[in-house]
This record gives C-alpha cells, structure tokens and sequence, in this order.
C-alpha cells in the first residue's frame, strides 16, 4: 500500500472525527498567516469567487444585505474552520455573501488551483472537506429548522446551543461562549428584532439556563437550552 493509500485509509478509519485542515495548509510551502483588523471585510457579495482561507484565530461573520439594506448573517466562523467550501464545486464565479472580521483575526488563504494541487498529493484532504460539508449542511438545516417556530426564544437557543458547541469553554459546569455576542447580532443571526432577542435572553436567564454579563454568554444548563432546540418550546 502507498503512502497516499495508507493516509486515505487511515483518515476514513477516524471518519467521524471532525476536521483538521493542518495539512491542507501546512508545509512545504504553507501559505503565510495574514493578520486582520476587526471590522475588516475579506470580501463582498459579488466579488470574485477563487480562494479558500483558514480560520487560525479569531471569528468572521458571513452575511447578506437586503435591498432595504437590513443585514442578516448566515453563520458565524471560529479557529479551526474553513471560509469559501464553495470555492471547488460551484460553477458560480461570484460570491453570494460578504465576510467581515467581527474580531481580529489570523488566517491562512489559498486559491482554488493550491488547493485542487494539495488534494492530488493529499488525498485523505477530501475526508476533510466532506467533513465540512457536512458540518455547513447540518447547521443549514437547524437554522432553517428554527424559522418554523412562531416564538423568537427557540431560535435563540438554537443559535447559543451552537455557539456553545463550536466555540464553548467548558469552566467546571458551565460554558463559556468565547466569541462576544451582542443583541444585535443574535438578532441578525436569528432573524429578529433586537428587542425581542433581548426579551429572550432575559427569559432564558430568569429559567437559570445562560448567563449574560457585558455580550458574555455563560451556558448554565446545556440540556435545557438543548431541550429549546429540540421541542421548541414557546412560553
């Protein structure tokens, strides 16, 4: 067996692991970390589509603008993920969102060719990707899933659940969400006005399931904000 073969059959052995890009951006020829203001945006809905780009540190929003000009974020993006997934299969040449820095941020980036070319020496990579994949759709489908409840507090549990899992802490009992959350932004996120996010975090503090202090979210109780996600419960 090659060496590529044994790669490929040791990744599918771990197949249920999630995914670990080190070697898709790793040596020889490892692409250098660029450093990235908070505020700063990677690029724009329209803009041409070709690169894919490493989260090392840091978190980026992806969104969309209205034509009335009310932005509504699709997902939010941490240390360890992949920013463009869309770049290798899609026969569109634009981009369908804009990607912004909500901290500052390290990444990596490297064109759909470096890619295509790291895959044909690295072919365990693909394991990887579809990982990804994977991940992209089942957060698409609990999003989209969240839009059937009438009651806003479902849908922001659902976001915090995810957070909590993506990006959580675990600190004895609790987990803390290490990306800052403001209403505003959970708002967006869950297709809400701010005013009533607010008025669902409150409840969802009152039931002793998160704590919030300066756009900290502390997860109190994950089985019960779990069971928000699961049976949508509208009080």
């Amino acid at each position: 067996m090659d060496e590529q073969k044994r790669k490929l059959k040791e990744r599918l052995d771990r197949v249920w692991d999630p995914p670990d890009f080190t070697s898709l951006f790793s040596e020889p020829d490892a692409p250098p970390v660029q450093f990235v203001k908070k505020g700063s945006v990677l690029f724009n809905t329209g803009d041409p589509l070709g690169r894919l780009y490493l989260i090392r540190e840091g978190y980026l929003k992806i969104y969309r603008l209205s034509e009335e000009g009310r932005e509504t974020t699709s997902y939010l993006l941490g240390p360890g993920q992949l920013l463009g997934i869309r770049t290798l299969l899609s026969k569109d040449d634009r981009t369908l969102h804009a990607a912004e820095a909500v901290t500052p941020l390290k990444v990596q980036t490297i064109s759909r060719k470096e890619c295509f070319d790291r895959i044909a020496n690295n072919p365990e990579i693909l394991v990887e990707l579809l990982q990804a994949y994977r991940d992209r759709l089942a957060l698409t489908e609990k999003k989209f899933e969240s839009f059937i409840y009438a009651s806003t507090t479902p849908r922001v549990a659902i976001f915090l659940a995810d957070c909590a899992e993506k990006f959580g802490i675990k600190v004895k009992n609790e987990i803390e969400i290490g990306l800052e959350l403001t209403h505003q932004r959970i708002a967006e996120f869950v297709g809400a006005f701010r005013e009533t996010v607010t008025l669902s975090l409150h409840r969802l503090e009152d039931e002793g399931i998160i704590r919030v202090n300066r756009g900290r979210v502390t997860v109190l109780d994950l089985q019960k904000l779990t069971d928000y996600t699961t049976f949508g419960r509208k009080r």
